[in-house]
């Protein structure tokens, strides 16, 4: 299919409007684009400004219908039809701007974080906006904190009011506390401080008496198709994905018992493959590092290890050269947890990626550090560097911001982000990195990725608890305390984003299978890139 404006102008035009007006509705969301027009802006989630967006992306939506275009102008607007989707989903069906704290507690969590890591301006410059915008962070409060004390209890979801209010509060400190040292101005205005708190007590408020219910129930086949590109029906795709749990069970089992003298010794190996597989984990979570300046210096070993790999293997073209920060997070952002990759944007298509590495929280117990440690352990995060650095999401997001085609890369195709990661991760063990005990840790990932689809299906269309999500994910995947209790949180804020990675797998493995006897790695691997991150079903 391709597709065309019914009124004659151009997809690479329309796209474009879309683009300024998505902006200047988020301008956050700009920010960490890499656009910088809108920084001395803040997001207005006003009945009126919410009702003339939905307005606008349905006029939009309107405006494309099947003509005959070249294959860019489809995959562009493809990509539009695809987040106008998404938008309008949120925004009419699930009513995020109306009913979802969550959806205000992002743009205040969001609001300086690019502009005070990245190097796409002047430092002096991106204080300067930064401080800015965090003069406009009151308004916003206070709105926020007026809209939910005026709206449907039965319509608010108490679990969500707890989240928000506590990702609010965590601003509140960063603005109090570390905000006048990261713009090096201790004259900064306390004021976002005070109203971020109110707004976070008018929150814990609303946790005690909201009634609504997290589930999306019958909207979540819709909120699943938008959210995934993936027409199948949702009972299918937990079928499969269900008979894909037993199968890695079956696969993890059958290497770990292949291994079992030189990552345990002389001990008897359990008969019950379940057994066997929580003895193995409990291995792979023995090695670990014991504080966080020994994780860094080995994910900086791993970086330069794999960088020189993937080169010496010649198993794709890399972006040269390596533009890539890998730190901890700036002492200066006092209580907000900002661990991840912050890829360049579009706009900013020669800014660093910055990676800062997973850390426990500053007042973790003894305790909580060394489950945390056990989690992200030395073998877990070797395995996972190929996932997000190199040649997973570092990589990818490098390329697709160097793409002429801009709404591609801001609107990317949801199962080709997390599916690439994915299949970077087996991909880089059978191309020799690391050992046996990378590929079990990988092969527990699998097993918790598989599990975070069938959970959010299960926790949005069968009303499974959350006792019963734990008791799913530690007994039936095998994964520890720490990750069961919090899939039930991520199956109900991230759905159904934490089905990508699964499906996403599937996808991007299929297209190898379909064509890794008529082209070498290298050339396979490269051409994964050229269209940017569109859907999967254009590079079979």
């Amino acid at each position: 299919m391709s597709i065309l404006s019914a009124h004659g102008a151009s997809v690479e035009k329309i796209a474009d409007e879309y683009l300024d007006a998505y902006f200047a509705m988020y301008p956050t969301r700009a920010t960490a684009a890499g656009r910088h027009d809108f920084d001395e802006k803040l997001e207005d989630f006003s009945a009126e400004k919410l009702s003339r967006w939905i307005e606008f992306n349905r006029s939009t939506r309107a405006k494309l219908r099947d003509n005959g275009t070249s294959l860019d102008d489809q995959l562009d607007a493809e990509a539009l039809l695809g987040q106008i989707d998404r938008e309008l989903n949120a925004l009419t069906n699930l009513r995020r701007g109306e009913r979802d704290p969550l959806y205000w507690s992002s743009v205040i969590g969001d609001a300086t974080v690019f502009l005070l890591v990245r190097d796409d301006l002047p430092l002096k410059d991106r204080q300067q906006h930064a401080i800015a915008r965090a003069r406009l962070l009151p308004t916003f409060a206070r709105a926020a904190r007026d809209h939910f004390e005026h709206v449907d209890l039965a319509q608010i979801v108490p679990e969500f009011c707890t989240i928000a209010a506590g990702q609010v509060r965590a601003s509140a400190k960063f603005y109090a506390e570390g905000f006048a040292s990261a713009v090096e101005n201790p004259e900064v205005d306390p004021a976002a401080a005070k109203a971020l708190n109110e707004f976070a007590q008018t929150l814990e408020a609303l946790a005690k008496r909201a009634t609504g219910s997290p589930r999306l129930g019958k909207q979540y086949a819709e909120t699943f198709r938008v959210g995934t590109g993936v027409n199948e029906p949702v009972a299918n795709v937990l079928k499969r994905a269900t008979a894909d749990l037993a199968k890695t069970r079956a696969e993890a089992a059958k290497f770990g018992r292949s291994i079992w003298r030189d990552a345990i010794g002389d001990e008897t190996p359990p008969k019950d493959d379940a057994q066997l597989l929580r003895r193995l984990f409990d291995r792979i979570g023995a090695d670990r590092d014991r504080d966080v300046n020994e994780a860094l210096a080995h994910w900086r070993e791993n970086v330069n290890a794999i960088n020189a790999l993937v080169h010496e293997k010649k198993i794709m073209t890399l972006p040269d050269p390596l533009t890539l920060i890998v730190d901890l997070s700036p002492s200066f952002f006092v209580g907000q947890s900002v661990g991840g990759v912050y890829p360049p944007g579009p706009y900013a298509s020669e800014a660093k990626t910055i990676l800062f590495i997973p850390t426990p929280s500053a007042n973790a117990t003894k305790d909580q550090r060394d489950a945390f440690f056990r989690d992200f352990n030395q073998h877990f995060n070797k395995m996972i560097v190929p996932h997000e650095l190199i040649p997973g999401h570092y990589v990818q997001f490098k390329i697709a911001a160097r793409q002429p085609h801009k709404i591609r890369a801001v609107f990317p195709d949801p199962l080709y982000v997390e599916g690439w990661g994915t299949f970077c991760e087996r991909l880089m063990l059978d191309n020799g990195w690391g050992g046996p005990l990378e590929r079990l840790a990988h092969l527990k990932k699998q097993l918790e990725n598989i599990a975070r689809t069938i959970v959010d299906i299960r926790v949005h269309t069968e009303n499974m608890s959350r006792e019963e999500v734990a008791r799913f994910v530690k007994e039936e995947a095998l994964q520890g305390d720490q990750l069961a209790a919090n899939m039930w949180t991520r199956s109900l804020t991230t759905s159904p984003q934490i089905t990508t990675y699964y499906l996403g797998y599937g996808k991007v493995s299929d297209c190898y299978d379909a064509r890794k006897e008529h082209v070498d790695l290298a050339a396979f691997m490269d051409s994964m890139m050229k269209l940017g991150p569109v859907r999967l079903e254009h590079y079979h």
